[in-house]
């Protein structure tokens, strides 16, 4: 009966020895479901029974996936775990992770509540320093996600900061990089208070307050030694000999550069590569002879170093638009609405 609920009631048996003069009774087993009590709503569940544990553990199981790997992580047992997630379920009224043969996959339920769960995280980590902070020096801390190829801006907005600051306040800024689908949900989720790059579309970014800060061209570039390196005028019908390296397709700007290639008649060649990580495209273009579309900003700053040579190839105004972004609300402290600015000013030189 798997792990289905039981029925167990009596059933008189047909006796034909009076003599005994007692029943004779079996049990009857079902695999119906009883009807169950109605469970408790999920706000009255959060508002009185949840506890900080449980949002912890919210964040390892979205963070390993992984039953043994939580365990590990929180210094308890898999049994431990596994009854604490049952219990948060039952609590709540339904299933927040699914269990598969790969591990535990939220549910959309487990999304919403994780994506709350790291938040109340992060805002307790920020209380935690914010009280150790009372009574000592100021320290300025700001987490900053940055899409590759806009890093450059960062040490100019610092710059500006620190000029607007006296020489001895402590500081800690944060920068990781990455794409903006990855940077976006650590916005939301409280762990970063600002990002720089390409804006989602209008309709998803309503919770977000979103300031443009510069327009960066998109170029081709290969390896020094390349036969393209050597050529008077290149262009884009050149290129069709040689493996690519572009944006992926889940990129905003696949879309624009495959609609220009379609105005241009190029076909995209058979031996593609699509990456965000521009360590994998410079090595794809040293080491492999590939040719590569990326921004300006990137390309010239390999080109200084000499591992990489920009084409003259018309690019029909391809640019990708970066801006700064922070949330709507909660509203951004007040280092990090200052450090916006400070980019939105460095951006503007």
């Amino acid at each position: 009966m798997g792990d289905a609920l039981t029925e167990v009631w009596s059933k008189p048996l047909e006796n034909t020895n009076e003599s005994l003069g007692r029943a004779h009774y079996s049990l009857v087993m079902s695999t119906r479901r009883p009807r169950a009590s109605p469970p408790v709503s999920a706000q009255a569940f959060l508002q009185r029974h949840l506890k900080l544990r449980q949002l912890r553990l919210l964040v390892a199981l979205d963070q390993h996936r992984h039953v043994g790997r939580v365990a590990e992580a929180m210094h308890l047992t898999q049994p431990a775990v596994s009854k604490a997630l049952a219990e948060l379920e039952r609590g709540l009224g339904m299933s927040l992770f699914a269990r598969t043969p790969q591990g535990l996959v939220p549910t959309p339920e487990g999304v919403c509540l994780t994506r709350h769960a790291q938040s109340v995280h992060e805002d307790l980590n920020r209380a935690a320093l914010a009280l150790d902070s009372i009574g000592q020096p100021e320290v300025w801390r700001v987490a900053v996600g940055a899409m590759h190829g806009t890093t450059s801006v960062i040490p100019m907005a610092f710059e500006r900061l620190q000029r607007q600051r006296t020489p001895t306040t402590a500081f800690d800024l944060t920068v990781q990089e990455g794409s903006p689908d990855l940077l976006l949900p650590l916005l939301r989720a409280g762990k970063l208070d600002v990002v720089m790059g390409v804006a989602p579309e209008r309709s998803a970014a309503a919770d977000l307050h979103v300031v443009p800060l510069y327009v960066d061209p998109m170029v081709w570039m290969v390896a020094p030694g390349h036969p393209l390196a050597r050529a008077d005028r290149p262009t884009l019908h050149d290129l069709a000999d040689s493996m690519w390296v572009l944006p992926p397709r889940v990129a905003r700007v696949r879309a624009v550069i495959d609609a220009m290639l379609r105005r241009n008649r190029v076909l995209v060649p058979s031996r593609l590569v699509e990456t965000v990580s521009f360590d994998s495209l410079l090595g794809m273009v040293c080491d492999h002879g590939a040719v590569a579309l990326s921004t300006r900003r990137l390309a010239r700053s390999a080109e200084t170093r000499g591992l990489v040579q920009v084409l003259d190839i018309d690019m029909a105004g391809l640019v990708l638009p970066i801006s700064a972004m922070t949330l709507v609300e909660p509203e951004p402290s007040a280092y990090a609405v200052e450090f916006f600015q400070c980019l939105v000013e460095a951006s503007a030189r």
